[in-house]
């Protein structure tokens, strides 16, 4: 019974049913997508923006370009004062179209759907469609950046670990694109790739740093992006110096004269380092100790000791120094090597040098010089050079001297000898000659001679016989035929005589005058040489 029933309601459905499908199948499709958009996307506070609808047909076109197309367009905002000029438009099949209208977004409406109503009508039917935009409130990026280091000072070689760590302080993640330290690492980022930190989360990158020969300062920068507003920003940590440990002691060493009881140094120590030195020690070069018990110098601290050496054979004194710094270190350092040598009694010396012209300045700008050594002492001296000192100046422009070797002997015994050498000058002027030689434990010595070069006379024949022609013709107006012969001729020898006098002294005058000019100059650069070589001896 009551399977029966279930049939003939069944029977009554099935008319119904076919018709609705007829129906589906034959109406005609209506289409229509639409869409809604909102720039800005996020906004920090109130402010103005642009709302965009867009509509598009999907309805295809017919082979003749006909087809259903979308009219009466308009466009209803829950949003008081924003309008979109949509009077007259359609969209053909197939085509999008896009109203736009301004729009003031207050702090209440951040953050919150804005609905919108499109109606349109496609064929001959009326439909509308809901659309909404919701305007994000943008979160703020914040970033800090520090850093840290396993030690602010180092010396040369060593390494240091620098621990920068990037904090996301904002509301929004970041993305940390570069990294850059430059005095430490260069201009590249010291990054290996980009970084996404989360809002409240913190990330560290570690760089070592070998130490060079200089201080550096560490100023980092970091770049990053916020994730939600894509805006770029930059944080830097304060700067820090990097020193780096300079332990260094200077040594003046001042190297006394040489007696019978030895020959006494002086060494005067300061720390010009920024480290303190301990545990000071200093011996010589056969590893005898200068100082008793071992000192500190403090930074800038000095001190000052004396040490004597006696030696029976030629040494080369030198000096080092050992200490611990701060940093626990170990301190080393030497100075240059100083000559010594056997004391040898003044009163076994004696030495004369002396200097004379034997030909006088000729046009090839030579002169002969005799050299007389006279060894007065009880020993045989070596190694004798003879040398002319020469001004020149040099490439800064500055007055300098040097010696130009003429002659020179391995032995100079007791006695007196004598050499005779053709020596260049070029023109008349002071020479001074110097001579040099060694006593039998190697102690130097030097001594000097002076001559002035001589002018060769050359004599211009044409202006000497005008003179002489012109004192006859003036002196024969004078005497007349009053005197006899004989006087004539001697009074015009006389005046020959005079004349030549009087070009004679003009020239001798005149190279005496160059040739004091000369003298004042050469001493002149011989001073400032001798108080260069001063400056020099102190420095060291």
């Amino acid at each position: 019974m009551k399977l029966e029933m279930r049939c003939l309601r069944l029977k009554k459905l099935l008319p119904a049913a076919f018709f609705l499908m007829l129906l589906l199948i034959f109406s005609p499709a209506y289409a229509a997508e639409v869409s809604a958009s909102v720039l800005p996307a996020t906004m920090i506070s109130s402010g103005d923006g642009t709302i965009t609808i867009t509509i598009k047909n999907t309805n295809e076109a017919a082979e003749d370009g006909s087809g259903t197309e979308i009219t009466d367009i308009s466009i209803l905002s829950s949003i008081p004062d924003v309008y979109f000029d949509t009077e007259g438009k359609s969209i053909a099949p197939g085509e999008s179209k896009s109203f736009s209208g301004s729009c003031y977004f207050s702090e209440d409406m951040l953050n919150t759907s804005l609905s919108f109503t499109v109606n349109y009508t496609e064929g001959a039917k009326a439909r509308s469609k809901d659309v909404s935009v919701k305007v994000l409130t943008a979160k703020t990026s914040s970033v800090t950046l520090t850093r840290s280091a396993s030690s602010k000072q180092a010396s040369p070689g060593e390494e240091i670990t620098l621990t920068y760590r990037i904090s996301n302080t904002g509301d929004a993640p970041i993305t940390v694109t570069s990294l850059v330290d430059k005095e430490i690492g260069g201009k590249d980022s010291m990054l290996k790739e980009k970084q996404t930190i989360e809002a409240g989360s913190s990330s560290e990158v570690q760089y070592v740093y070998k130490m060079g020969k200089s201080t550096v300062t560490s100023e980092p920068t970091v770049t990053y992006k916020n994730t939600v507003t894509k805006e770029e920003g930059t944080a830097s940590a304060a700067a820090i110096t990097l020193g780096m440990v300079n332990s260094r002691i200077s040594v003046e060493v001042i190297q006394g004269e040489t007696t019978a009881a030895g020959i006494t140094f002086t060494l005067n120590l300061t720390n010009n380092g920024n480290q303190k030195i301990s545990d000071i020690k200093i011996t010589d070069d056969q590893g005898n100790r200068v100082n008793g018990d071992s000192f500190a110098l403090a930074i800038g601290e000095n001190r000052q000791l004396t040490y004597n050496v006696v030696t029976e054979e030629e040494r080369y004194v030198t000096f080092s120094i050992t200490g611990v710094t701060t940093s626990g270190d170990k301190y080393e350092d030497k100075t240059k090597s100083y000559v010594v040598r056997k004391y040898i009694d003044p009163d076994l010396l004696g030495i004369q040098f002396t200097a004379s012209v034997t030909e006088t300045l000729n046009s090839a700008g030579s002169i002969g010089v005799r050299f007389n050594i006279n060894n007065t002492g009880a020993m045989t001296m070596t190694d004798l050079v003879i040398s002319m000192e020469d001004a020149y100046t040099d490439e800064n422009g500055t007055e300098q001297t040097k010696l130009n070797e003429i002659y020179r002997t391995d032995v100079v015994p007791t006695g007196s000898f004598e050499t005779t050498q053709t020596v260049y000058v070029g023109e008349p002027r002071d020479l001074a000659f110097v001579v040099q030689m060694n006593d039998p434990a190697g102690n130097p010595y030097t001594y000097t001679a002076h001559i002035k070069a001589d002018v060769l006379g050359v004599r211009n024949v044409q202006e000497t016989d005008d003179a002489q022609q012109s004192a006859i013709n003036t002196l024969g107006a004078t005497v007349g035929d009053s005197i006899s012969k004989a006087l004539t001729i001697a009074l015009i020898v006389l005046a020959v005589l005079t004349v030549i006098s009087i070009i004679a002294m003009a020239v001798l005058t005149a190279l005496e005058k160059k040739q004091r000019r000369e003298a004042a100059r050469r001493r002149a650069a011989k001073e400032r040489q001798m108080r260069r070589e001063q400056r020099n001896r102190e420095q060291y």
